[in-house]
């Protein structure tokens, strides 16, 4: 061989022992991160130049695994973990961390926290495992929900309990108390749990309902017939009644009738009368009457009530029903003019604006029929007891008081004084003589003549 092809066989040996060498240096190596699966060919010397050759950006607060600064090796798989923000709010206060710690069990080390056995940790409303490792995102909002302690009433038995649960409804399913469709929770089941809330659960009792000939079961947390009856769509209409009644509470046999009520009406006439309006006639004369429009009779409906309880016929009664035709009133005027009239009445001429019939008794100071010894010496007016005086009704009284009058048989006199009689149909005046004065005076019906002067105000009808 000659020297020169001895050189070049030397030459090609240590360029095929360079290249060997060179290719040794590239490894496979796939990384995991933000989601996607990178694999590269590379002869980067440590994990992190590795990541960094792929085009894959590391925070300072970012870790890999294996560790950034460790060498690497072919067919190495890389993880990238992004650091996160994390933040807990817990006993009134707000923790925060950040970094790529994932374990909540150091985290919750690392704030200086503690799990009871009841407590929980949520993540957007779902509870996590203190044991698991947070998911991965740039931002993780946690809350510990401590157990909280409440009473419970179930059918008037108490119990104290306590949990972590959002909802007073979770917090008894974790009790193991569930609630059927016609219990009663007060507060309702979504009220979110607080320390101290005291809760009222009514356990729904069994029924039995006949209406007619059906028999209706149901569940109730009513506390009276009409409340259950009416929870179960079952309210009572118009007439309807229950047994027991809708008032009372609810039977200890859980038996309830419901009695369906119709009535029916049998309709019969009658006549209502007419009523008069008096209006004022200041042309005609005082005492005078004119009839403007006659009164006409109305019509009604009586009607028979007939009771039919579930089918049956239990009672009849008799009863009004309604005006069919209303009663046209009669409009009568009474006249109010004053006119003056000039009569001899026991020999006396007298001049009088009105005159009537009434019954006239008599009185005196010591006669006014009170009882032997009882005397009054002076009217209802102020003056004193005596002949001239006239006592009346009140009313009467009233409307015409110290008027001016002229009563047959006695003579003149004044409206000065009230008194009573027993029949108060009866128009009845009271004469009044003096103590010692001898008369024959029988009770009986004179005429009584509104004298001159006219006073400022006369009662327009009579009697007043």
């Amino acid at each position: 061989m000659t020297p020169a092809r001895i050189r070049w066989l030397a030459l090609a040996t240590a360029v095929v022992v360079l290249l060997a060498g060179y290719a040794s240096l590239i490894k496979t190596v796939t990384i995991v991160a933000d989601g996607r699966v990178t694999t590269i060919l590379t002869r980067a010397l440590t994990v992190e130049a590795a990541v960094n050759e792929a085009g894959i950006r590391l925070a300072a607060e970012d870790s890999t695994i294996p560790h950034r600064l460790l060498p690497i090796n072919d067919q190495l798989v890389i993880g990238v973990r992004r650091a996160a923000r994390i933040q807990l709010t817990a006993d009134g206060q707000t923790y925060a961390a950040r970094g790529s710690e994932r374990s909540l069990e150091r985290l919750l080390a690392e704030w200086g926290l503690s799990l009871g056995s009841e407590d929980r940790i949520l993540l957007v409303g779902q509870v996590l495992d203190p044991a698991a490792e947070l998911p991965e995102a740039p931002f993780l909002s946690l809350e510990l929900r401590r157990a909280v302690g409440f009473s419970l009433q179930e059918d008037g038995a108490p119990r104290d309990l306590s949990s972590s649960a959002s909802t007073l409804g979770e917090a008894l399913a974790e009790h193991g108390i569930l609630l059927q469709a016609a219990d009663q929770l007060q507060p309702a089941a979504e009220t979110p749990l607080v320390a101290g809330l005291q809760a009222v659960l009514t356990r729904a009792r069994p029924l039995q309902v006949t209406v007619g000939d059906e028999v209706l079961a149901l569940h109730t947390t009513a506390a009276t017939v009409g409340e259950a009856l009416a929870q179960a769509g079952l309210a009572l209409q118009g007439l309807d009644y229950s047994q027991p009644a809708a008032d009372e509470p609810l039977p200890n046999d859980g038996q309830i009738s419901i009695i369906r009520v119709r009535e029916e009406v049998a309709l019969t006439q009658q006549i209502v009368p007419f009523e008069t309006e008096w209006v004022e006639n200041p042309e005609a004369e005082l005492d005078s009457t004119t009839i403007i429009q006659l009164g006409q009779n109305g019509v009604s409906a009586a009607r028979e009530r007939i009771r039919y309880e579930d089918g049956e016929e239990v009672s009849r009664t008799q009863e009004d029903l309604r005006t069919l035709t209303e009663p046209q009133n009669q409009i009568t005027g009474y006249g109010s003019k004053i006119v003056i009239h000039t009569e001899v009445v026991d020999g006396v001429e007298i001049e009088y604006y009105r005159k009537v019939t009434v019954f006239a008794t008599w009185y005196s100071a010591c006669n006014l029929g009170l009882g032997t010894g009882v005397c009054g010496y002076t009217t209802a007016s102020g003056l004193p007891v005596g002949r001239g005086m006239i006592a009346t009704y009140r009313n009467w009284y009233n409307a015409t008081k110290l008027a001016p009058v002229y009563v047959s048989g006695y003579g003149p006199g004044t409206i000065a004084d009230i008194g009573s009689y027993s029949d108060r149909s009866v128009p009845w005046i009271d004469l009044a003589f003096d103590e010692n004065e001898p008369h024959t005076w029988s009770n009986k019906n004179v005429t009584l003549y509104f004298t001159i002067p006219v006073p400022s105000y006369v009662p327009p009808i009579w009697p007043p």
